[in-house]
Parts: structure tokens; C-alpha cells; sequence
């Protein structure tokens, strides 16, 4: 029986289970939760002891679950934001019923994370403080399992020290930084394969497809990433027409959810006056007329040892590249995303100080995450020994 379910297929029924998670969960019957749960479980197991994949990959994956076991949830956004929305989704049943969420949870920011983490208490009938957070976790798999048939033997352990360097304490804590990291550094690989490697392999477009949605779902940043991979698209069509036009409706459609969540929540938002808002134009225009704010910006992006290392290891790298086409597209991918970045914390509605101190090694992550993979990648094309 295992021999007729490849690797292939299991990481896209692992996409699959997560995608659907947002289907059983709204239904909110019993048995379609239990059975995507154990469909998820099944897989996995199924991947542990009977799939031919590195072994020391497989250890990984399993002493990362059986610390998220053990230990219990602690930093504020975990707590009282993306595990608060799951154990609301448990008791109440409705993952659109924002509109009764206290304002401190962010009701309108993206939920895919939670409802992936309540889909298994629910499956259980059991809520604690330790459980759900292993749904979080969970939704590590589907893209280190991708990564895992590109990035081999050395680069696989390269790649995964990486992973720990940067945001290994993400693997554990219930937030979704690190999740947007590795969700964000597989949508590029799966773009640059695409674009210039020009790999018409329809496993990969299916990957992409759902890598992007499930990206797009778990926070507001992933959105503006998967618009920006667009964009890319988009000029890339325009310059060359090399990409069929049928890739590229095919890639906009998975920006759909999150704008249909973007628009419900935007609604939700202003009839029952959540004031779930964080930023205004009023702020942006104010601070644009102060220099300080935009030297405080950056400074903080720099204050960042692991962000300011990165951009010296990418910038060594490139320079000693000779095929410089991996580096360019994912240098305009983060200056694009840093600009936004910037603009976002200028319109803040709060202190500029208190929302770059509480949040600016967070979202920088996923940025600081490609710096290093980047050129590990690109090792990889041109098949240095590592």
C-alpha cells in the first residue's frame, strides 16, 4: 500500500488537509474536522515510517513536535492573539463571527493559523494551554518537506541550521513569523524555478498555488508578499511573454481568499466599529514630514544582529556570483517589501518608538530568513561542494 503514495502526493495532501481546514471549520460538523484531522495524522505517520526521506530530517520534525508538547505558550501574540482566536473558534463553533472578538485579539488580521490549530482541540473535544499549539507547528511541514526534495544531504542540514538560527524559537512559541519565513523562501524558489529555470512541472505550480494561498492566510504581510510575486509575474509576462498566460491567471487566483477576507473583515471592521485599526493616512502624512521617524525605522531593522549579518553574508555572495538572476529577483522582492514596511510603520496609529520596539524583529524575519537561504540556494545551483 505505501508504495503507491510518493512523496509528491503526500506533500500535497498535507497543502490539502490545511486548505481544508477553513472548509470543516466553518461547516463545523464533527466528523469532517475529526476526519481532516486524522487525515493530517495519518500522513504524517505515514511520512515518518514509510517514506524514503532523510532521517535526520525526520528527527527534526519529531523532537519539534514533542517540544511543542511539552512546553506552554507565553509570548503575547501567540497568547493572545492567534492560540486566543482558536480557543474561540473551539467553544463558539463560527470562525466568522469577528464581530464578538475582544479588540485586543485583532479579529480582522488573517486566520488560517488558528483555525489550522483549533481544527485539532476540536477534533479531541479537549481544550489546555499546550495542545493546539501543535497545529501551529504542523503547518511547518507541508513547505520543509517540499524544501527537503530540492535541498539535499548537506544543503538539507545547512538549510534547516538555518531555520533554527534564525527563528528557531518560531518552531515553538505559537506565532507565525517563522511560519511567513519558510512559507515566503518556498514561494520564491518555486518563482525563481519557474521564471528562469523555466520548470513547466505542474507538481510545482500546484505547490506554488497552495504555498501561496496558505502564505497569503496567515498574516497581512504574506498577503502584500504574494501580491508583490505578482507583480513580478506580471513584468516578467509583460517583458518576455515567456510564461503561458494560463500560469499567470492561475497564480492571481490564489491571491483570492485572502482579498475576500481582506473586504469581510474590512466590513466586519467598520459596521460594528471594531476599531481594529492600527494605521491611517492622517499618521503617514505627519511622519513624512519627520526625518527622525524614518532614521528611527531603519535603525531598528539594523539594530538586528541576525538581520544586519544576513545582509552582509547576501551581499558577499552576491558579488561572487556570476549568474546574479536568483539575486535580482529576490532583491526586488525585499526592497519592494521593505518600502512597505517602512510606509506601514510611518502611518501607525501608536507610539512609532513602542510599535518598532514591540514588532520590528518580527516582520523582518522572513527578510532576514532569505538573505541567508538565498545564497545557500544559489550553492546549490551551481553545485558547490557543501
Amino acid at each position: 500500500m505505501h508504495s503507491k503514495i510518493n512523496l509528491s502526493k503526500l506533500i500535497i495532501i498535507f497543502y490539502f488537509c490545511i486548505f481544508l481546514s477553513i472548509l470543516t471549520m466553518s461547516l463545523n460538523y464533527s466528523f469532517l474536522i475529526i476526519l481532516n484531522s486524522l487525515l493530517f495524522i495519518f500522513a504524517l505517520l505515514y511520512l515518518l515510517i514509510f517514506i524514503k526521506i532523510d532521517v535526520y530530517f525526520k528527527i527534526f520534525i519529531t523532537l519539534l513536535a514533542l517540544i511543542n508538547l511539552s512546553i506552554l505558550t507565553s509570548s503575547w501574540d501567540a497568547r493572545s492573539i492567534w492560540l486566543f482566536k482558536a480557543k474561540i473558534f473551539f467553544f463558539e463553533g463560527n470562525i466568522f463571527d469577528i464581530f464578538s472578538h475582544p479588540q485586543f485579539s485583532h479579529p480582522t488580521y488573517p486566520f488560517i493559523g488558528s483555525v489550522f490549530a483549533s481544527m485539532f482541540a476540536k477534533s479531541l473535544n479537549i481544550w489546555n494551554e499546550v495542545y493546539p499549539k501543535i497545529g501551529i507547528f504542523f503547518l511547518f511541514v507541508p513547505p520543509l518537506l517540499f524544501l527537503s526534495t530540492i535541498f539535499i544531504k548537506n544543503y538539507l542540514y545547512a538549510l534547516l541550521s538555518l531555520t533554527l538560527f534564525v527563528f528557531g524559537k518560531y518552531f515553538v512559541n505559537g506565532e507565525m513569523d517563522g511560519l511567513v519565513s519558510i512559507y515566503f523562501f518556498t514561494s520564491l524558489i518555486l518563482t525563481y524555478e519557474i521564471i528562469y529555470k523555466k520548470d513547466d512541472n505542474s507538481f510545482k505550480m500546484i505547490i506554488l498555488f497552495l504555498n501561496n494561498i496558505i502564505l497569503s492566510l496567515l498574516k497581512f504581510e504574506g498577503t502584500v508578499m504574494i501580491f508583490l510575486f505578482i507583480l513580478i509575474y506580471l513584468f516578467y509576462y509583460t517583458l518576455s511573454k515567456k510564461i503561458e498566460l494560463k500560469k499567470l491567471l492561475f497564480l492571481k487566483i490564489s491571491i483570492i481568499p485572502s482579498i475576500i477576507w481582506f473586504i469581510y473583515s474590512s466590513h466586519i471592521n467598520n459596521v460594528f466599529q471594531l476599531n481594529d485599526s492600527s494605521f491611517s493616512i492622517k499618521s503617514l502624512f505627519f511622519r513624512l514630514e519627520n526625518f527622525e521617524s524614518l532614521i528611527l525605522i531603519i535603525s531598528f531593522f539594523l539594530s538586528d544582529e541576525k538581520f544586519l549579518l544576513g545582509i552582509i553574508f547576501y551581499i558577499i555572495f552576491f558579488l561572487k556570483s556570476k549568474n546574479k538572476n536568483l539575486f535580482y529577483l529576490a532583491t526586488s522582492i525585499i526592497t519592494f517589501y521593505i518600502i512597505i514596511l517602512i510606509f506601514v510603520y510611518l502611518s501607525t496609529n501608536f507610539d512609532l518608538f513602542w510599535h518598532l520596539n514591540s514588532s520590528a524583529n518580527r516582520v523582518i524575519k522572513p527578510i532576514t530568513f532569505i538573505f541567508f537561504t538565498i545564497p545557500l540556494y544559489n550553492i546549490y545551483l551551481n553545485k558547490l561542494k557543501l
